[in-house]
Protein backbone atom coordinates (compact mmCIF):
# COMPACT_ATOMS: atom_id res chain seq x y z
CA UNK A 1 0.00 0.00 0.00
CA UNK A 2 1.19 3.41 -1.02
CA UNK A 3 1.54 5.80 1.69
CA UNK A 4 -0.04 9.25 0.83
CA UNK A 5 2.15 11.66 2.12
CA UNK A 6 0.30 14.83 1.66
CA UNK A 7 -2.69 12.80 3.30
CA UNK A 8 -0.60 12.89 6.48
CA UNK A 9 0.77 16.32 6.23
CA UNK A 10 -1.90 17.21 6.26
CA UNK A 11 -3.57 15.60 8.75
CA UNK A 12 -2.79 17.66 11.65
CA UNK A 13 -2.77 20.80 9.50
CA UNK A 14 1.32 20.62 8.63
CA UNK A 15 2.25 20.26 12.59
CA UNK A 16 4.21 17.43 14.45
CA UNK A 17 1.57 15.32 16.05
CA UNK A 18 3.23 14.93 18.86
CA UNK A 19 5.15 18.24 20.06
CA UNK A 20 2.89 20.66 17.43
CA UNK A 21 5.86 21.81 15.78
CA UNK A 22 5.65 23.06 12.46
CA UNK A 23 6.40 21.10 9.64
CA UNK A 24 7.64 21.40 6.16
CA UNK A 25 6.29 18.42 3.62
CA UNK A 26 9.95 17.73 2.54
CA UNK A 27 11.31 17.27 6.08
CA UNK A 28 7.98 15.59 7.48
CA UNK A 29 8.39 12.10 8.93
CA UNK A 30 5.82 9.16 8.70
CA UNK A 31 5.70 7.92 12.36
CA UNK A 32 3.49 4.68 12.83
CA UNK A 33 1.79 5.71 16.31
CA UNK A 34 0.96 1.65 17.13
CA UNK A 35 4.75 0.90 16.63
CA UNK A 36 5.77 -1.50 13.57
CA UNK A 37 7.63 -4.06 15.63
CA UNK A 38 4.51 -4.39 17.49
CA UNK A 39 2.30 -5.31 14.45
CA UNK A 40 2.27 -9.48 15.75
CA UNK A 41 0.44 -8.41 18.57
CA UNK A 42 -3.03 -7.12 16.01
CA UNK A 43 -1.93 -9.30 12.91
CA UNK A 44 -5.01 -8.65 11.22
CA UNK A 45 -4.43 -4.74 11.34
CA UNK A 46 -2.60 -2.75 8.67
CA UNK A 47 -0.18 -0.88 10.72
CA UNK A 48 -0.01 1.59 7.51
CA UNK A 49 -3.28 2.17 7.89
CA UNK A 50 -4.16 6.11 7.96
CA UNK A 51 -5.10 5.86 11.14
CA UNK A 52 -2.33 4.86 12.67
CA UNK A 53 0.21 6.91 10.34
CA UNK A 54 1.56 10.46 12.20
CA UNK A 55 3.26 13.44 10.97
CA UNK A 56 6.60 13.81 13.02
CA UNK A 57 9.25 16.15 13.42
CA UNK A 58 12.89 14.23 12.96
CA UNK A 59 13.60 14.73 16.83
CA UNK A 60 10.39 13.67 18.01
CA UNK A 61 10.24 10.71 15.55
CA UNK A 62 13.66 9.79 16.50
CA UNK A 63 12.84 9.89 20.24
CA UNK A 64 9.62 8.03 19.86
CA UNK A 65 11.75 4.91 18.15
CA UNK A 66 9.68 2.03 18.54
CA UNK A 67 8.29 2.55 21.82
CA UNK A 68 4.51 2.39 22.24
CA UNK A 69 3.05 6.29 22.92
CA UNK A 70 2.22 5.70 26.85
CA UNK A 71 5.57 4.73 27.62
CA UNK A 72 7.22 7.39 25.20
CA UNK A 73 4.85 9.93 27.54
CA UNK A 74 6.36 8.40 30.71
CA UNK A 75 9.93 8.93 28.98
CA UNK A 76 8.64 12.56 28.27
CA UNK A 77 7.56 13.02 32.35
CA UNK A 78 10.77 11.51 33.48
CA UNK A 79 13.04 14.22 31.30
CA UNK A 80 13.14 16.95 34.06
CA UNK A 81 14.43 14.24 36.85
CA UNK A 82 16.90 13.10 34.61
CA UNK A 83 18.14 16.67 33.52
CA UNK A 84 18.42 17.57 37.38
CA UNK A 85 21.71 15.23 37.49
CA UNK A 86 22.82 17.93 34.75
CA UNK A 87 25.14 20.69 36.52
CA UNK A 88 24.84 23.30 33.83
CA UNK A 89 20.97 22.23 33.94
CA UNK A 90 21.13 23.13 37.64
CA UNK A 91 22.89 25.80 37.36
CA UNK A 92 20.85 27.95 34.85
CA UNK A 93 17.96 26.68 37.37
CA UNK A 94 19.72 28.39 40.59
CA UNK A 95 20.15 31.63 38.11
CA UNK A 96 16.70 31.96 36.94
CA UNK A 97 17.36 30.88 33.35
CA UNK A 98 14.94 27.99 33.54
CA UNK A 99 11.84 27.79 35.34
CA UNK A 100 10.57 23.85 35.73
CA UNK A 101 6.75 23.87 35.21
CA UNK A 102 4.60 20.21 36.70
CA UNK A 103 2.53 19.37 33.36
CA UNK A 104 1.26 16.70 32.28
CA UNK A 105 2.95 15.52 28.43
CA UNK A 106 -0.35 16.34 26.15
CA UNK A 107 0.84 15.66 22.60
CA UNK A 108 -0.45 17.96 20.21
CA UNK A 109 -2.72 15.79 18.34
CA UNK A 110 -4.71 15.26 21.42
CA UNK A 111 -5.54 18.99 21.86
CA UNK A 112 -6.05 19.55 18.01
Amino acid sequence: MKIDRQAVYDKYNGHCAYCGGQLTQSRMQIDHYWPQHLAHIFPKLDNNRFENLMPSCQPCNIHKGGMEPEVWRGELQRQVSMLMKNAQFKRCLRFGQIIITEKPVVFYFERY
